[in-house]
């Protein structure tokens, strides 16, 4: 580190005026009498010590401030500018290491505030769970998800479902396939935990990626696939038997009029060839099943939509016994969806709440669109009939699965597809007649 030359002739001068100080306090003690003469000596030699003191002491203050600066982040500080210290070439370095230090921290805020957006704007929700069982909401995603509950301990997210609380409860390095209930609707996520350590402390991070609407669209292509074939592989079947039976029929007939004692075989060929051309009739029908739904969004104002729907089924002798009533909440909702899909798979569920068995009580059925917080569609029809079982809910939904005996079995599964189309869940729960509630969340 190389002094200036100010530096040098202020520390040269005043190196003299030291010394010339001393060797007059020196002269003045050898000379008897001069008591006045040597303090003033001993006061001009204090004086010019003093001053040779502080003026290199000034660049040790100029080291402790940039140390100071350091030690509280203050990357503001300049010290080549600084007069005095004598070393402009040390104010340079400590400019120059202030500078980098200061560079360095806003690159590390630049990449914080980086992944800070990565993490907010990731579209699996994100959640930390402390030891302490503080759950806290990382990203969007995360507050989107868990908005309908009050608190931050894992208590607090019972709202969602015991299988989500129970899932939380793992220990780390765990994956679940697991249940969470939104609206009413449950819908299944894959949940993975991964431990952390963070100021000293344990904390684990959970990552909560909703598997609904890829499940059912994969369950469905399968379900779809099946019809497909065993449709296929029926009618392929049938269709020969059919003829055949149909051909039977008409021979022995011809023969009955020859011999009336083949009346009983005429009836038995007869009856098969019925039954041949029903069988053959009920597979074609459900082939509709495995064709692929064309959804043809627009939008369009939900409460119209709605009492239009009213109308019809109100016009339909099962659905003008279900004793409808229709909510929109709130009443301006705009919904973007394929309506005409949505109408008939409403019309179909109001329908089977206007067939259900109701006992001597009225009938009564609700039908309510709801907009969610996360700005979802909630479309729900329920009844005051006896209800579905707990053990069957899962089973509705399956194709040709029906409780009637006039029943198909396609409606509610007709509605399945079209919510998966939509990107959404359906559901099956008590409503608050205690008859069936049908939830399907779009």
């Amino acid at each position: 580190m190389a002094f200036d030359r100010r530096f040098e002739l202020g520390l040269v001068w005043r190196a003299a005026l030291l010394l010339g100080s001393f060797a007059l306090l020196l002269l003045a003690l050898q000379t008897p009498g001069l008591v006045a003469a040597r303090l003033v000596a001993f006061g001009i030699a204090l004086a010019a010590l003093a001053n040779v003191w502080a003026f290199v002491r000034r660049t040790n203050f100029e080291v402790a401030r940039f140390i100071e600066a350091v030690r509280f982040e203050d990357f503001s500080q300049a010290f080549s500018t600084t007069s005095g210290s004598g070393f402009n070439a040390l104010g340079t370095a400590l400019d120059e290491a202030m500078r980098d230090l200061r560079n360095k921290r806003a690159a590390v805020s630049e990449e914080a505030r980086y992944l800070s957006l990565i993490i907010d704007d990731t579209p699996v929700p994100l959640l930390t769970l402390d030891d302490d069982g503080v759950v806290l909401l990382l990203n969007k995603a995360a507050r989107r998800q868990f908005d309908r509950h009050d608190g931050v301990r894992l208590a607090d997210f019972a709202v969602y479902g015991p299988e989500l609380v129970a899932a939380l409860g793992l220990p780390p390095g765990e994956r679940r396939l697991t249940r969470v209930v939104i609206d009413g609707v449950a819908e299944r996520a894959v949940l993975a935990m991964a431990r952390v350590e963070r100021l000293g402390g344990g904390l684990t991070i959970v990552s909560l990626m909703p598997l609904q609407s890829e499940l059912g669209a994969a369950e469905l292509a399968a379900q779809t696939d099946l019809v497909r074939v065993l449709t296929h592989e029926i009618m392929n079947s049938l269709t020969p038997v059919t003829s055949l039976a149909r051909t039977t029929s008409d021979l022995v007939a011809e023969a009955v009029q020859r011999d009336p004692g083949l009346g009983d075989a005429l009836l038995a060929v007869e009856t098969l060839a019925s039954r041949a051309d029903g069988i053959l009739r009920f597979v074609g029908s459900y082939r509709q099943f495995a064709q692929s739904l064309t959804l043809r969004r627009r939008r369009f104002a939900v409460a119209a939509w709605a009492e239009e729907i009213a109308r019809l089924a109100r016009a339909d002798p099962a659905g003008a016994k279900a004793g409808l009533s229709v909510e929109v909440t709130p009443p301006e909702l705009v919904a973007d969806a394929d309506p005409d899909l949505l109408a008939q798979v409403v019309l179909n569920l109001i329908r089977n709440a206007g067939l259900a068995e109701h006992g001597t009580q009225p009938r009564r059925t609700r039908f309510a669109i709801i907009a969610t917080q996360d700005r979802r569609l909630l479309i729900e029809v329920s009844d005051n009939g006896p209800g579905i079982p707990p053990e069957r809910r899962d089973d509705v939904f399956l194709p040709f699965y029906t409780t009637r005996s006039e029943g198909t079995g396609v409606g509610l599964s007709f509605a399945r597809q079209v919510v998966v189309a939509h990107g959404g869940s359906a559901n099956v729960d008590v409503g608050p007649d205690g008859g069936a509630l049908i939830r399907l969340l779009i």
